[in-house]
């Protein structure tokens, strides 16, 4: 039995989630409850990130204090992955006072190792990202993930000699000891190391809600800084999980924070690294980029509650394959709904059970057949999409099986044929259904059920109004 510690980003909690923080949150959870299902000590943590200078602005705008107006999206978070049928092991937010004290820790280890330092700087800094932003990230003079020019900013602040680590990193990340994936998000990650690293502020000026910095009341703990510790704070605070992760789960855009400072800082305190970064791409929606400010971000409470938690958690994960750029809307969900799910799974558990009672076949009860070592190499590496594809594949054989050998025929001629069709298909329909558990586990249950019952159900009856 392995351990495993997964984790999805803490999410910024400084507007209500959207099907982004969907997307990472699900693979999460499906790659969980793989894991328990295989018997391993898996445990799952997500959470929100809770401080820093936007917070404060939204809370103001709001015409709240910070701690309320957190309070009240984090159950804005809570309530989406309920309603997706999320079961994280554990919740952290960086407002939790042990979170609190965690940072403070480290960032006392880092000054005491002699690997921060207090100076000016000046650069342009986006707002959006709350980072300082070089001049060839930007496209057309703007943010590429916020799409506003950044701002001329001066302040003192305490710096992080990453310049320093140069070498050690390359040597973690090349060997693999600390794994970076996609492959290509390695490569990129590598070569912009060896243009040279720079060193960056931990710390910020003017900033009120926050960790105030160690020995210096007038600054408080760069945001990111406080984020990234969450992952280490948590095996601090929360019982049943220890440190090192063995995955961290992110967006591409925040890359270069997990593959570059956090194992740095991780180096320098003398605590292991994660295992393994995976980076998945971004989506669009309906063909256009996601933005609030186009009116496009999907509601992942609405949609759950339209189509139902397991059809979502399906058709983000089948849509596209993980880790690559992809394009999601509700009308495709909407076609995976009513075609893979409706025609094709729950018309072949359907008829199958139908004719099982109609005909008063005697089914043997059977178990699943086991996940294959080339399934669990997929999932493994997190190619849910091929994953989904092999248990579709079982699916359309049993429909295609059943066109083929016309049981509603062999009633009129062959009992015993008859038997060993709808037995066969039977077989195949407790593997799916065994083998969708971690990504439909809502609809994997009523399988069970009416095949232990054998009295078929709509599994997915069709939506009106669609």
């Amino acid at each position: 039995m392995a351990n495993r510690y997964i984790t999805t980003p803490i999410y910024y909690v400084n507007d209500v989630p959207h099907i982004g923080h969907a997307y990472t949150t699900i693979a999460a959870d499906v790659l969980n409850r793989y894991y328990k299902q295989q018997g391993d000590n898996s445990f799952f943590l997500t959470g929100t990130d809770e401080h820093g200078a936007k917070i404060a602005e939204a809370a103001n705008r709001a015409g709240k204090e910070p701690q309320a107006f957190v309070d009240d999206l984090v159950s804005q978070f809570k309530k989406a992955w309920e309603s997706l049928d999320i079961k994280y092991d554990g919740f952290i937010r960086t407002t939790d006072k042990k979170h609190e004290e965690v940072v403070t820790e480290v960032i006392e280890k880092l000054k005491e190792a002699g690997y921060v330092e207090k100076r000016k700087y000046e650069g342009l800094y986006c707002v959006g990202c709350e980072k300082f932003i070089s001049e060839d990230e930007l496209e057309d003079g703007k943010c590429p993930h916020h799409d506003k020019k950044p701002v001329k900013h001066s302040e003192e602040n305490h710096f992080f000699l990453l310049s320093k680590l140069e070498k050690e990193l390359l040597k973690v990340i090349e060997s693999d000891e600390f794994e970076i994936a996609p492959v290509a998000r390695k490569n990129e990650i590598v070569g912009k190391i060896k243009q040279g690293l720079e060193d960056v502020s931990i710390s910020r000026q003017a900033v009120e809600w926050g960790v105030k910095f160690p020995g210096d009341d007038t600054q408080t703990v760069y945001v990111w800084v406080d984020a990234l510790i969450n992952y280490y704070s948590a095996t601090r605070i929360i019982e049943g999980i220890t440190w090192p992760a063995d995955l961290h789960l992110i967006g591409k855009d925040i890359l270069w924070f997990h593959a570059v400072i956090w194992p740095a800082m991780l180096i320098v305190i003398g605590e292991k690294l994660p295992k393994k970064v995976f980076a998945h791409g971004f989506f669009t929606i309906g063909g256009r980029k996601m933005s609030k400010s186009l009116g496009n971000a999907i509601d992942p409470i609405a949609l759950a509650s339209k189509y139902g938690a397991d059809v979502v958690r399906y058709a983000i994960l089948r849509e596209f394959p993980f880790g690559e750029d992809g394009d999601i809307s509700e009308k495709k969900i909407a076609e995976r709904y009513n075609n893979d799910l409706g025609n094709e799974l729950g018309n072949l558990l359907q008829r199958t059970l139908s004719m099982v009672e109609r005909y008063e076949i005697k089914i043997e009860k059977t178990k699943p057949n086991v996940i294959g070592d080339c399934q669990k190499k997929m999932m493994e590496n997190l190619e849910f999409e091929k994953r989904l594809e092999a248990i579709w594949g079982v699916v359309k054989k049993g429909n295609q099986f059943i066109e083929e050998n016309k049981p509603w025929e062999l009633a009129k001629t062959d009992e015993k044929k008859l038997t060993d069709v709808l037995q066969e298909v039977y077989d195949s329909l407790v593997t799916v259904a065994s083998h969708l558990e971690p990504f439909m586990p809502q609809t994997a249950e009523k399988m069970k059920k009416q095949l232990e019952t054998l009295k078929p159900e709509p599994l997915f009856p069709r939506i009106e109004n669609e």
